[in-house]
C-alpha cells in the first residue's frame, strides 16, 4: 500500500529500526531515536540479493522528492542490466576497504593506542548512522559536512578532529584507488569551530609533586599500578616502554634497563620493515632499581613486569594509569599519565644543571636535523647515569619532605 505524507508525518519511532514500504522499492526507514530517511532497494539480476541505497533525510526531502529521487536512479542507468554491469559500492564498503587497507599496511600490527579501534568506533557511531546505506558515488561534501557538524554541536573536540581526519583519509584512499576523482572531504577541518586554546600534555609543577606522592600513596588501586606509576615518574619513559617491559630487560646488577626498539615509538616500524635498531638504554637511580626490585616479586612468574592484575601474561592496560590519576583526583586538565614525562623534562631542563641533549636523549627524542647511518642509544650515557641519579634524590628529597 502506497504511503502518504499523513502516514511518513505521524510515523513513531520503536526500540528497534523499521521500514514502511511505499511503491517500486521506495521504503521509509524510522529508527529508535525519531531519525528519518528514505532508501531504494534494487534487485540484482541473477541474485538474490536486494542492495539498498540511501535517497535522502526526511523532512528535507519529502515523499514526492524521494518518489523523483527512485525514479532518477531507475532511468540513470540504474536499471538490473547497469547495475550487474557495474557493482554500486556503499559508503560502508569503501571504509571498511580502508580499514583494511590500513591493518595490511601496518603489517597487522594494530598500533597499542588503539588507533584502528578508534577509527572503527568513529564510524560506527559517528559516520555510518548518516552515511553507510548511501552509494559512495552519490555522497556529495555536504553530506560530510552534515556530519562534523552533527558531531561538533555535542561540544566534543577530539571526537569531530578524529572525524575529519578519517574522512580525508578515506577518500584520498578512494581517489587513489579510483572510486571517485578528487577528495571532497579536503578542507573540511576550515569549518571546525576553533574556540579552544590548544594545549600541551598536563604536567605537575616541581611545588605539586609532594601533593602527587601522597595521593599515590592513599589512593586505593593495585599495587603493581602503584609501582607503575612510580617508576613513569623515576625514570620519564612513555607509557607502552614501561607496560611491555619484561624481566630480562632488567639489569639491575649495572643498574641499566634496555628497551627494546620494538617498543620505542619512532623505532618500531622501522624494527618491523626490517631494520636492525639497538636496544634503548634508561639509566636507572636507585631509587628506581628498589621499585623494579619489588614489581619483580609481585610480578614473579608472569611475561610482564607490569602485569594485569585480571590476565595472566597480559600487561596492564595503557587506559589504566590516566583512571588511576583520575581516582587520585586530578582531572584531564589538571595532569595526565604523559603528563609525567613532562614533569620530569620541564624540572630537568629548569634545573640548569643538564645539558639539553642529555634530557632528549634520555627521552629517546631522535634529532629530525640529522641524518645517521646507525643509530646510537647510548648517547651521553655516563652523562645520563649522573643526571638520573640526582633526579631519584630529587624525587627522594620530596617524598622525605612529605613524610616530615
Amino acid at each position: 500500500m502506497s504511503l502518504t505524507e499523513f502516514k511518513v508525518r505521524q510515523a513513531k519511532p520503536k526500540d528497534k529500526i523499521y521500514f514502511l514500504a511505499d511503491d517500486e522499492g521506495l521504503s521509509l526507514k524510522i529508527e529508535p531515536n525519531g531519525r528519518k530517511s528514505w532508501s531504494y532497494r534494487y534487485s540484482v539480476e541473477g541474485s538474490s540479493k536486494r542492495p539498498r541505497i540511501k535517497l535522502g533525510m526526511y523532512p528535507s526531502m519529502l515523499l514526492k522528492d524521494a518518489r523523483f529521487a527512485r525514479d532518477e536512479y531507475k532511468l540513470n542507468n540504474y536499471t538490473l542490466k547497469s547495475i550487474t554491469n557495474k557493482k554500486i559500492k556503499s559508503f560502508q564498503d569503501i571504509c571498511e576497504e580502508w580499514l583494511e587497507f590500513k591493518i595490511r599496511n601496518s603489517f597487522s600490527d594494530e598500533p597499542r593506542c588503539g588507533v584502528i579501534q578508534l577509527a572503527r568506533k568513529c564510524l560506527s557511531n559517528d559516520i555510518y548512522p548518516e552515511l553507510s546505506d548511501m552509494a559512495f558515488e552519490e555522497v556529495k561534501r555536504y553530506d560530510l559536512v552534515t556530519v562534523i557538524k552533527k558531531i561538533e554541536f555535542r561540544e566534543v573536540k577530539e571526537p569531530v578532529k578524529k572525524a575529519y581526519s578519517y574522512l580525508n583519509q578515506i577518500y584520498d584512499y578512494a581517489v587513489a584507488m579510483g572510486y571517485c576523482e578528487y577528495n571532497i572531504a579536503n578542507g573540511l577541518n576550515k569549518i571546525l569551530v576553533n574556540n579552544k586554546i590548544k594545549k600541551n600534555y598536563p604536567y605537575l609543577k616541581s611545588h605539586d609533586i609532594p601533593e602527587f606522592i601522597n595521593k599515590l600513596n592513599q589512593v586505593n588501586t593495585h599495587t603493581l599500578i602503584k609501582k607503575a606509576l612510580w617508576l613513569k615518574l623515576y625514570t620519564g619513559v612513555r607509557g607502552a616502554e614501561l607496560l611491555l617491559s619484561e624481566p630480562h630487560h632488567f639489569d639491575i646488577e649495572n643498574k641499566m634497563w634496555k628497551i627494546p626498539a620494538l617498543h620505542i615509538k619512532q623505532f618500531r616500524r622501522k624494527v618491523i620493515l626490517g631494520h636492525e635498531i639497538p636496544d634503548f638504554l634508561v639509566p636507572l637511580s636507585d631509587q628506581a632499581i628498589c621499585i623494579i626490585k619489588s614489581a619483580l616479586e609481585w610480578s614473579y612468574g608472569e611475561k610482564y613486569v607490569f602485569s594485569s592484575p585480571r590476565y595472566k601474561d597480559k600487561p596492564i592496560h595503557f587506559n589504566t594509569l590516566n583512571t588511576v590519576i583520575r581516582k587520585m583526583g586530578y582531572s584531564k586538565n589538571e595532569l595526565s599519565s604523559h603528563g609525567l614525562r613532562s614533569t620530569f623534562s620541564t624540572i630537568l631542563n629548569e634545573s640548569g644543571l643538564f645539558q639539553q641533549n642529555w634530557i632528549e636523549a634520555q627521552l629517546s627524542h631522535t634529532d629530525k636535523n640529522k641524518t645517521r647511518a646507525s643509530y646510537n642509544h647510548a648517547d651521553y650515557i655516563n652523562q645520563r647515569r649522573e643526571m638520573m641519579q640526582w633526579w631519584g634524590n630529587y624525587i627522594q628529597d620530596l617524598i622525605n619532605l612529605e613524610k616530615e
